[in-house]
């Protein structure tokens, strides 16, 4: 099976991640694959297998790579072409259009179209939706990353749902635990008199940290020996309202606002409890990460991810979304009473999130999908 994945560049992201571990699985498999890029940058290159063929289009926007893809589709017609995040979509859909190849187009769908463009950010996003209710249709078929997102960006695309196979994202591998012993040099972490809460994640509206720094500033005068840590980075503009929040509740000293680490497990696996407060998400490998390394969780219960990998709160507390005082709560009760779970059970769960499983569920979907055109 000759398989093609396109994915702009290969910076930090859940989707990137998503990708590459598909491409090294696949190749490792047997199978050929081509990597298709926009261009050849990005801190996560160095993770794709020796197997995988790069191929970067070297064009400087996503958009304008339409002819360039539309030229190595006539050229290569890989069996399958699969696609990922919303830019990278559209232009996919737009190049099998020119191409008019018989390969096989997979649209895979990571975030809540719905809830994405309810607020569209640029102007350019105003057109989103349009030209993915116009182009998406054509796609021979589609995978969603959680049965939330094959619902509502099923329900955003007018979709019927025999057209979306879900299939979890491949978060788990055994280099996570491996990372997870890395020494952190932080004094709240290797404290076991602090209460250090983590959380991670890129500083976007999606993630709502304001929210968590206004629940953690209800908990620290019942709780003084409470830490925060933040990873990620992102938009400055949410970064200063986030600082100013810190200023205004005289958090300082209590609160980290890191930026992008390279090694977010480390952090993880030495925290005491692991935060997310999104008011929307695709999936949240973060969550997968923290409870594959054992961690107390509290999530926002957001469209789309949380509920299913919380299985509904069994793994982990779940607060409604953008309410500091239900944020609060939850932070004080892991903090004054230890909880339990079943952890076979946990671990027959997250099964569905480990590499090699994932990767033969696409393996399979994707061999029926060339049988379909044999056929």
């Amino acid at each position: 099976m000759y398989i093609a994945l396109f994915i702009p560049v290969l910076t930090f992201g859940g989707a990137e991640k998503v990708v590459i571990s598909l491409a090294n699985g696949l190749a490792e498999k047997g199978h050929k694959v081509d990597l298709v890029l926009i261009e050849r940058k990005g801190q996560l290159i160095e993770t794709v297998s020796d197997k995988v063929r790069l191929v970067p289009l070297s064009s400087k926007k996503t958009f304008l790579s339409v002819w360039k893809l539309r030229n190595y589709l006539q050229k290569n017609r890989p069996d399958i072409f699969l696609s990922g995040l919303d830019n990278a979509n559209i232009v996919s859909s737009l190049a099998m259009r020119m191409a008019n190849v018989k390969t096989k187009h997979i649209i895979t769908l990571h975030t809540n179209l719905k809830q994405s463009y309810l607020r569209p950010r640029t102007k350019l996003h105003r057109f989103y939706p349009v030209m993915m209710r116009k182009l998406f249709p054509r796609a021979d078929h589609f995978v969603a990353v959680s049965n939330c997102v094959a619902k509502q960006s099923g329900n955003f695309l007018r979709l019927t749902n025999d057209r979306i196979e879900v299939i979890y994202n491949p978060v788990i591998n055994s280099k996570i635990k491996e990372k997870a012993l890395e020494a952190v040099e932080d004094p709240w972490l290797n404290d076991p008199n602090y209460f250090t809460m983590v959380a991670a994640g890129r500083i976007f509206e999606a993630k709502d940290y304001p929210t968590m720094l206004k629940a953690f500033a209800k908990v620290l005068p019942n709780a003084p020996h409470a830490r925060l840590i933040i990873l990620g980075d992102g938009k400055q503009t949410i970064r200063r309202e986030m600082e100013n929040i810190i200023s205004k509740e005289k958090m300082d000293h209590a609160i980290e606002l890191r930026g992008f680490v390279h090694n977010p497990y480390a952090y993880i696996s030495k925290a005491s409890l692991f935060v997310l407060s999104s008011k929307w998400e695709g999936f949240g490998n973060v969550l997968v990460e923290a409870l594959y390394l054992d961690k107390p969780v509290i999530s926002t219960a957001c469209e789309c991810g949380p509920e299913e990998i919380l299985q509904k709160g069994k793994f982990g507390s779940l607060v409604p979304v953008g309410n500091p005082d239900e944020l609060a709560k939850a932070m004080l009760d892991q903090i004054q009473v230890k909880g339990s779970r079943d952890k076979e059970t946990l671990a027959l769960h997250l099964m569905q999130m480990e590499e090699e499983y994932v990767v033969s569920k696409y393996e399979e979907f994707l061999m029926q999908r060339v049988e379909e055109t044999k056929g």
